[in-house]
């Protein structure tokens, strides 16, 4: 995956391509084992809390300044081991970090530089033998803050329970310098706390409320959160990991060393009073709610009975067995229900799915919490989501939290979806989609709507595609009418197709760990579909479904389209009850019924017969019911079909196109293409989907026979020239030869050579147009009037010219292509 920064001052944060080659913020989930740092990564948890200010309990922390400075050594209260090692003194650091033991760090200015001036040491690059054994709830460069800085140190309880606490009060992270300059402080005052406990040996960092700065920009900071032992090893390391605009509650932890991220930072999000990370040693017994799944806007329409999911992990060192897991709903709705784990080894995690929720809920914000018993470390035992109940809304968006960051797929025609499940028949009002802002981004992208008929459940047929629209440079919330689209109990997606290079730059809040099955992308929007959550971007879509009440009538059902000729069709549907007729509406493939492109006219039984259709076009069909009472039904569709061939074909209007890629159902060639296998090999031209130079398809010759020379020809219709006076016609295409890839030479060299005449024969082939007995590029070139070898004009005067491509490879060549023909009028 692709990250657009790094650790570094003034570089951008906003995601913009999905990829696959950054690093996860949260590294490895084995439980460590013989390692220097005693600290497992799987008993590092973040959680709500509560911050209490030591107030005057204590002792004040003396330094030099409050500026880059180390106290004296200072007493822990009681012996505290960490990485194996027994102490009973700290050396506090202004910075936002302490060593434990009686002797100081390296340097007083030991923290990450955002402003890279070269004038403080770096802790988690330091090799430095007075750089371990190191605590860090906030380092970055710190400095008194708005209402009076204070560090102080504080031992409560008694033996063998006895806390250490220790406190930075009133900091703020310095304005920036260097490369850093014109950030101002992020936080102008913050406080926090380190906690130790006996005998546990376990490690608390405790934030409180902080308050934003004014001064300066904003940009990101990169304070380092975690503990140090030795080293720098993975054995010797577990820090925190969060992007800049996440919630701290979505803080994921590693045994790597930071690259691009660290504990990010921005004044736009702020910690939540209480929040704390726990990090503690390994025990028996101890399971862990890592994540509540469910849908955090759900709409009364259609969203219940919902499930909801919960990623749980064992990060004991035994085995679970018939463990009680509990859904509480508190709030506008009431629900409790208690299900069983039959069994979790020791270090295993995954998705546990609780199904008897209630078909109904009432409109209003519910807490939804799953909790598991008490055990040896109750950090980690419950956790809880919001859920906004609406009439209509569907969203995976928290109501109350802004936006992390944003997501592209970065390429023309990829897909992003969210993945929905009613409970019952639903109608989809609209999408509404959330845009970052992105100076210069008006790309184009369409609203897609897919079924989930995919193997596995995956997106498989597109049920609706939006009109293309353009974003805006300021971004923000676009509702996107679906046309009250008619989608069955289960589940569909909606989501983005980007049809600018740029992306769609689409927002999104972090989710850690991202829930699986539910956030797909695809290069394509039909193949290659990938679960955003076997990817390193943990980003829940902005893109949310709006249900719409449901019609006074039904849709007719059994839609069907028969008897198609040239220029007509019958159409034939099921009636449905209280209605008042029907409208039929059809058009080119891939239109929308709704956008107003295509015919509409009413029908009173079915069939129905269309008429005044063009021959070898591809048509759509839809329809819907005229209630009797008031409004439509939804629109059944689309059916597709397409036109045959008019007869006789022949081509009166220039220019004429021929791309290969409208091939009318039932046929094998385009309308008025003809083939002459001249040498009787079975082999010959054939319409191909490899390698076309545009659309989806050429045509191809392939000599599979490779000990038989080639003599096959295909011609196009009768072309009839009217003669005009100072008018001659120019034919022109596209060539290439076989290989693979689209630069250089192939391998095989093949032999073409076109004409025309009144008779699509051989004999009827009398005037040479064009000779190239040497092809062998990949890339396509160009044959027409300017081109070498040139190709001539059609015969002057009034005739009808069929043209034809006469392949004249010699034996043991290979593929020929063929694409873009035309004939065009020149004066």
């Amino acid at each position: 995956m692709k990250k657009s920064y790094t650790r570094a001052a003034g570089v951008a944060q906003r995601l913009r391509q999905l990829g696959l080659a950054a690093l996860l913020a949260g590294g490895t989930v084995a439980v460590a084992q013989a390692q220097t740092l005693n600290y497992p990564v799987g008993q590092a948890s973040t959680s709500a809390g509560t911050y209490t200010d030591l107030g005057t309990t204590g002792t004040v922390i003396s330094t030099t300044s409050t500026d880059d400075a180390n106290s004296a050594a200072q007493d822990i209260g009681f012996t505290f081991t960490y990485g194996g090692t027994a102490f009973t003194q700290f050396i506090f650091n202004t910075n936002g970090i302490i060593r434990l033991g009686s002797a100081a760090p390296s340097t007083a200015a030991l923290y990450y530089d955002n402003g890279q001036t070269g004038t403080s040491t770096d802790p988690l690059q330091s090799t430095n033998a007075a750089d371990v054994n190191l605590l860090m709830p906030f380092n970055i460069d710190l400095v008194p803050g708005t209402s009076g800085v204070e560090y102080r140190v504080a031992t409560t309880g008694t033996a063998p329970n006895r806390v250490c606490t220790i406190q930075w009060k009133n900091v703020a992270d310095k304005a920036g310098a260097g490369t850093d300059a014109g950030i101002g402080s992020q936080f102008a005052n913050f406080s926090f706390q380190l906690k130790l406990y006996e005998t546990t040996n376990a490690v608390d960092f405790v934030y409180g409320a902080a308050t934003a700065g004014t001064a300066g920009a904003a940009g990101t900071r990169y304070p380092q959160v975690g503990l140090k032992a030795g080293g720098l090893a993975a054995t010797q390391l577990l820090l925190g990991v969060k992007y800049d605009r996440a919630v701290w509650k979505t803080t994921q932890f590693t045994t790597t060393n930071y690259t691009t991220r660290a504990h990010d930072i921005i004044r736009t999000t702020l910690p939540d009073a209480g929040r704390t990370y726990h990090f503690g040693l390994a025990t028996t017994n101890d399971v862990a709610i890592r994540a509540v799944y469910t849908l955090n806007k759900a709409a009364t329409l259609g969203s219940f009975p919902q499930s909801v999911r919960v990623y749980i992990a064992n990060v004991g060192t035994t085995a679970q067995t018939n463990l009680p897991v509990t859904l509480t709903v508190t709030g506008a709705n009431s629900f409790t229900y208690t299900g069983t784990l039959a069994s979790l080894a020791a270090g295993a995690a995954g998705y546990l799915t609780l199904t008897n929720l209630p078909n109904t809920f009432v409109a209003g914000t519910n807490t939804v919490t799953v909790s598991v018993p008490s055990d040896n470390n109750n950090y980690n035992n419950t956790a809880s989501v919001d859920q906004l109940v609406s009439t209509n809304t569907m969203s995976y968006l928290e109501p109350s939290r802004s936006f992390d960051a944003s997501v592209s797929y970065g390429a023309v025609n990829g897909v992003l979806v969210n993945k929905f499940t009613v409970g019952a028949t639903s109608y989809l009002g609209s999408a509404t989609l959330q845009f970052e802002p992105v100076a210069g981004n008006t790309n184009a992208y369409q609203v897609v709507v897919y079924n989930a008929a995919g193997t596995g459940g995956i997106p498989g047929a597109v049920l609706y595609t939006s009109p293309t629209l353009n974003r805006t440079a300021a971004g923000g919330s676009v509702t996107v009418q679906l046309g009250q689209l008619q989608v069955a109990t289960g589940s569909f997606y909606v989501g983005i197709k980007e049809l600018g290079g740029d992306g769609a730059s689409i927002a999104t809040q972090i989710e850690t760990p991202l829930r699986s099955t539910t956030f797909y992308a695809s290069a394509d929007g039909a193949t290659g579909w990938f679960d955003l959550a076997t990817t390193t971007l943990p980003m829940r879509l902005a893109i949310d479904v709006n249900l719409a009440p449901a019609p006074n009538c039904l849709a007719p059902t059994n839609l069907a389209v028969g008897s198609i000729t040239a220029t007509s069709a019958v159409v034939t549907f099921t009636a449905a009850a209280a209605t008042n007729g029907y409208e039929l509406v059809y058009g080119p493939s891939g239109f929308q019924p709704t956008s107003g492109t295509g015919t509409t006219v009413a029908v009173t039984a079915s069939p129905y017969t269309l008429t005044g259709l063009q021959g070898a076009t591809q048509y759509d069909v839809y329809i819907r019911s005229v209630c009797s009472t008031t409004g439509n039904s939804s629109y059944a569709g689309p059916v597709s079909f397409s036109t045959s061939c008019a007869i006789p074909t022949v081509v009166s209007t220039f220019p004429y196109t021929e791309s290969f890629d409208n091939i009318p159902t039932g046929q094998a060639l385009p309308c008025g293409i003809t083939v002459l296998d001249a040498n009787a090999d079975n082999v010959t031209w054939r319409v191909s989907t490899e390698q076309p130079n545009s659309g989806t398809r050429n045509i191809r010759y392939q000599g599979l026979l490779a000990s038989v020379a080639a003599n096959d020809w295909f011609f196009t219709p009768g072309l009839v020239l009217p003669g005009t006076a100072n008018t001659r016609y120019q034919v022109a295409f596209s060539y290439r030869a076989a290989g693979s890839g689209s630069t250089g030479t192939s391998s095989f060299t093949e032999a073409l050579e076109v004409k025309s005449g009144p008779a699509a024969t051989v004999a009827g082939q009398t005037n040479l147009l064009f000779t190239n007995n040497s092809i062998n590029n990949l890339a396509y070139a160009q044959a027409n009037g300017t081109s070498t070898p040139v190709v001539a004009y059609l015969p002057a005067g009034a005739s009808t010219q069929y043209v034809g491509f006469h392949v004249i490879s010699p034996a043991l060549q290979s593929n020929l292509y063929i694409d873009d023909l035309s004939v065009t009028a020149v004066t």
